[in-house]
């Protein structure tokens, strides 16, 4: 169940956090889907930010309906933050760990040209196979390891960028990272597992704010940034209590391992 929510709190495995999204949260879904042959469900429940009483986000939960035993089981839960347009990819490769309950895919970013690994949501909203199709998608990013930059500069000099690397006997020089460099996680750790879905993100920050969500007995605060990527401006989850976050601020660069979620239901889905 890869709700990601370590990317927001070190107690992601708070026992009343799991017991309200199980019990108080499911009862407040205010949007069903049903597959035509009424085996998946997905049910949505709108996350509020509690310091301003406005709709972030969205609570997913998908459940299989078992009709052999006459019962509903849920297959997965996920958390997704609401973004201001969506971002064009290319779905390449249906990766590896993929199930029912959750499909991990290599994708291209169209615009601009650069590869990732994702993982989807509400993907029983679309019937058809998404391997070599393009779509309009949501993406919200979760992060497991993130670093402040002041500037690209910065970046590229704690990267090994100090000065211009010629490429070979080209006469070209590499003067290191874009802002906005993407690349499928793990290519330079061999220890990442077959299975492990996740990539690694450069983008600069546009703007940021503190939002806090209720989950029954407790409110978790973090940091909701509008980051640019090669996906576009997307929202990013940084838990203050999970990041080093001192150096924040607009314009500043974020580089980070990062769980990144493609929510691929369409306006009228549910």
């Amino acid at each position: 169940m890869p709700l990601h929510l370590d990317s927001i709190t070190p107690n992601s495995q708070d026992s009343s956090i799991i017991a309200c999204i199980l019990q108080k949260w499911i009862n407040e879904c205010d949007a069903v889907f049903a597959t035509e042959d009424k085996k998946y469900i997905h049910m949505r429940k709108r996350i509020t930010d509690i310091l301003t009483n406005e709709n972030i986000g969205q609570m997913i939960y998908t459940v299989f309906h078992n009709e052999v035993e006459k019962r509903l089981e849920i297959l997965d839960l996920d958390i997704i933050m609401d973004s201001d347009a969506t971002s064009k990819i290319r779905f390449l490769k249906l990766r590896e760990g993929s199930s029912d309950s959750n499909e991990y895919y290599d994708v291209e970013a169209v615009a601009e040209g650069q590869h990732l690994e994702i993982e989807t949501v509400n993907r029983h909203t679309e019937p058809r196979d998404l391997v070599d199709t393009e779509r309009e998608v949501h993406v919200s990013m979760f992060p497991f390891q993130l670093t402040v930059y002041e500037s690209i500069d910065d970046l590229n000099q704690q990267f090994g960028f100090s000065k211009p690397v010629e490429a070979g006997k080209s006469g070209l020089f590499v003067h290191g990272y874009s802002e906005r460099f993407a690349m499928p996680g793990g290519l330079m750790n061999e220890n990442k597992k077959a299975d492990d879905s996740y990539s690694f993100v450069i983008g600069k920050v546009k703007s940021f704010r503190d939002v806090a969500i209720e989950f029954g007995e407790s409110n978790l605060p973090f940091v909701l940034a509008k980051v640019d990527t090669a996906l576009g401006v997307v929202p990013v989850v940084m838990g203050r209590d999970v990041f080093e976050l001192s150096k924040l601020r607009n314009n500043c660069i974020i580089a980070m391992n990062t769980v990144v979620k493609v929510d691929i239901a369409t306006a009228n889905a549910y």
